[in-house]
């Protein structure tokens, strides 16, 4: 398997993760745990299980998600499927 290129913003993320006492290497788990389709390496764009789809939100809003989610080392789309996982679940 041919090694994961890494985002932008790893290194600030590793230099969070240590300045509070967290993992080394962010996401490692969450990369581990995604099956991906005919053993081609890669992320959810290649995962037949995953569909981008994009939405319009404040200019601020979104900076501010951003932000938020470096803090807590979590990815922006953990959060959609979070939150839209409980509006499916609210509505039964």
């Amino acid at each position: 398997m041919a090694p994961r290129k890494g985002s932008k913003y790893d290194d600030l993320i590793r230099s969070r993760g240590r300045e509070r006492g967290g993992r080394q290497d962010p996401g490692e788990e969450r990369r581990e745990a995604l099956p991906v389709d005919d053993g081609v390496s890669g992320g959810k764009r290649s995962n037949a299980q995953y569909r981008q789809v994009s939405a319009y939100v404040r200019k601020d809003t979104h900076r501010k998600v951003k932000m938020a989610l470096l803090e807590d080392d979590r990815e922006f789309s953990e959060l959609v499927e979070e939150l839209l996982g409980g509006w499916l679940t609210s509505r039964t």
